[in-house]
């Protein structure tokens, strides 16, 4: 919409940084909420405001009235609710599911994330035959208030730890305990390691690729999207499948190699088709890291710190993705997007490698 109302990608780039900025600051302080405060409420608040302040950016533009300013207020307003909602989400599943059946919830929110990923744009495509751009806002207000039915109809019991305290003897008491745990401390630098060599060229990359190496238009690159999303849904079951015969750490562990090592062949491809496949089977990886990483916190973490250590992971992958978007950015300028490609697989599959010999990933159980 930014893009249609301004016509500079510039102001709409700096609109995009500013929906990635709230979970820096605010996902650290959404992990303490959901271990000290009912994480239910959490999600009812941050998804009643998201929908309040949707339906006042369909108001807004409804009325033609436009402000670069107000509309910068809102886009971080909304993030910020949703870096809120995120860590409660998580953190409540437990609450909800067996420990044995934590594989099964994930997977199945892996998979609907990326039926909307899917899905969302064919539909916003067709509806748009029909109505203005500006009524899809609207649509976004309803699906946060149907999501706001759905949490208020839970009825289930959660162990809360007491008034909030100190914020900083908070994130102190997660950061020690993430330090001292050697299984806990491992996977945090490796999700760091990981995510700032591998999301800015999947991210930024992609599309340079497209049009660079395949010689081919941005509609290309919407083909690839929906064969990364497609490989992740069916990728996602079969986490439920492999969760009964190895360790979530070791399929995490394995996930993160093979999300790696998969973007290998894009070095050598340079037609479409053969990217395609590519992309699909590299999807098909991603939820070994995804769901495996969110079923180990869940079920090996206690309780008390769960809501930060999601959190801490969190930032780490948000964190990571950030500076190597920045990086991938400025790299690109300089070496073709192939060669980046190759570096970066060979070295994202690498962070991998202490894993494969770390005795706290051998022990964990499931």
């Amino acid at each position: 919409m930014l893009g249609l109302k301004t016509n500079s990608p510039t102001i709409t780039g700096f609109f995009g940084s500013l929906a990635f900025l709230p979970y820096l600051l605010f996902t650290i302080p959404g992990g303490i909420l959901a271990d000290r405060f009912s994480k239910r409420k959490i999600m009812l608040i941050s998804d009643l405001f998201r929908a309040i302040l949707v339906f006042f950016v369909f108001y807004l533009f409804s009325i033609d009235y436009f402000s670069l300013f107000l509309i910068g207020i809102l886009t971080f307003s909304i993030e910020s609710f949703s870096s809120l909602f995120y860590p409660s989400r998580d953190s409540f599943i437990p609450h909800l599911v067996e420990k044995e059946k934590l594989s099964h919830a994930n997977g199945l929110i892996q998979v609907s994330w990326q039926l909307a990923t899917l899905l969302g744009p064919a539909l916003a495509g067709i509806l748009l035959k029909y109505i203005n751009v500006i009524n899809l806002f609207s649509i976004d207000g309803l699906t946060f208030l149907i999501s706001f039915l759905f949490l208020f109809m839970i009825r289930k019991k959660e162990e809360t730890f007491g008034v909030i305290g100190n914020p900083l003897n908070s994130i102190k008491e997660a950061l020690n305990y993430s330090i001292k745990d050697p299984l806990i401390s491992l996977l945090v630098l490796i999700t760091l390691l990981d995510n700032l060599i591998l999301m800015g060229p999947a991210v930024v990359g992609i599309p340079i690729y497209v049009k660079n190496i395949l010689n081919k238009d941005i509609s290309y690159y919407a083909f690839l999207q929906a064969a990364l999303a497609g490989g992740a849904i069916i990728g996602a079951p079969m986490i439920i499948y492999l969760g009964k015969r190895f360790s979530f750490s070791k399929l995490l562990i394995y996930g993160i190699f093979l999300d790696g090592i998969t973007y290998l062949p894009l070095f050598f491809i340079k037609k479409f088709e053969y990217a395609l496949i590519t992309i699909f089977i590299h999807s098909i990886f991603i939820p070994m890291v995804t769901v495996s990483r969110t079923t180990l916190i869940q079920s090996y973490v206690p309780s008390k710190f769960q809501g930060k250590v999601i959190s801490l992971f969190q930032f780490a992958v948000i964190g990571g993705a950030g500076i190597s978007t920045l990086l991938t950015g400025f790299i690109a300028k300089r070496i073709s997007i192939d060669w980046i490609f190759l570096f970066m697989s060979l070295m994202a599959a690498s962070t991998a490698i202490p894993g494969f010999f770390s005795s706290s990933i051998k022990n964990y159980k499931n």
